[in-house]
């Protein structure tokens, strides 16, 4: 059977903040190619990719690891609840790897903490040091509440003040369910979407660290495609699980973590999959929809290829 990644996601909820930019001129599809093993495919032309906006094939520039021209942007973010203290202290660990593995030399990162408050803990950077000291000072607070959702709210914003054509990708390490948000999870996902973000989730289970040294599972989201449709169904996956909603609807990830070297080798296949990806980029055609646009990417030579890539884009309205 083929394996396409076909997402189609539908959300009709309003507009979440006005300060967020709407106007697309170059829309940018990091793209991701596997085989069922979860081996990267490399090698591929834009001769081999297929894009379709709304049904509508478009004409694709492509830049590959070797000459990919756009930097990273990279928020994370942390749960710093107390109920995640175990895991936390694995975190703190590993604010070394950010730079030299996820944003390289020309990206930069923010850092954000949650909990019962939403907290920047810098600003974006490219200051390895900086990243790392920001990751060490993060420090549990209140026992349960984590306000996820908020969180990633925060960073989107944050996002949207990057340059259009720089990457925009948000890390989250915390649990897979919110705790407490003032705001819905729809909003957010609308709002990653305009705001054209990959969200990659490495999560755990607060109760599984407290029992680190039973097992090292290191779980990750089922592969092949996932289909996304109306409100309702984002609503459905929510109540199971936050991160996976988010990953799905943004062509990102999530994997999971029960111990260092997992959260670690989690990180290593970040980095990995990011700077191995097909960097896609097309000016939309003239389109009287004014809303979400639908995108598909498909590589037709490999056709039981995973490909995961954004499921869309909204336009001016």
């Amino acid at each position: 059977m083929v394996k396409f990644l076909r997402v189609t996601c539908v959300l009709t909820v309003a507009l979440l903040a006005q300060d967020i930019k709407t106007n697309v001129h170059l829309v940018l599809v990091p793209t991701t190619v596997m085989d069922k093993r979860g081996t990267l495919i490399d090698g591929l032309s834009a001769n081999d990719i297929v894009v379709t906006d709304d049904g509508v094939r478009q004409t694709v520039h492509l830049d590959t690891s070797d000459t990919v021209l756009a930097p990273v942007s990279l928020v994370v973010l942390v749960q710093s609840s107390g109920i995640s203290t175990p895991a936390l202290a694995r975190i703190r660990l590993v604010g070394a790897m950010i730079k030299p593995v996820v944003i390289g030399d020309r990206g930069q990162a923010a850092v954000i903490a949650y909990d019962t408050e939403v907290r920047t803990y810098t600003e974006f950077t490219s200051d390895g040091g900086k990243l790392r000291t920001a990751f060490e000072d993060i420090e549990p607070r209140t026992i349960k509440q984590a306000k996820l959702i908020d969180a990633v709210i925060e960073g989107m914003k944050m996002l949207d003040t990057r340059p259009e054509n720089y990457r925009r990708i948000m890390v989250v390490m915390g649990e897979s369910r919110d705790r407490g948000s003032k705001h819905k999870l729809a909003e957010a996902i609308e709002l990653a979407q305009r705001t054209g973000t990959v969200v990659y989730s490495l999560t755990y289970s607060a109760e599984g660290q407290a029992w680190t040294s039973s097992s090292d599972n290191d779980p990750s989201m089922p592969g092949g495609p996932d289909y996304i449709g109306a409100i309702g169904e984002i609503a459905r996956l929510g109540k199971t699980n936050d991160a996976d909603a988010f990953a799905r609807a943004t062509g990102g990830r999530h994997l999971g973590f029960l111990r260092q070297k997992s959260l670690e080798a989690d990180i290593s296949r970040l980095g990995e999959e990011i700077h191995s990806q097909y960097l896609l980029s097309f000016v939309p055609q003239e389109s009287k929809n004014t809303g979400l646009h639908h995108i598909e990417v498909h590589v037709p030579k490999f056709p039981t290829a995973v490909v995961r890539a954004r499921p869309g884009y909204w336009a001016e309205k």
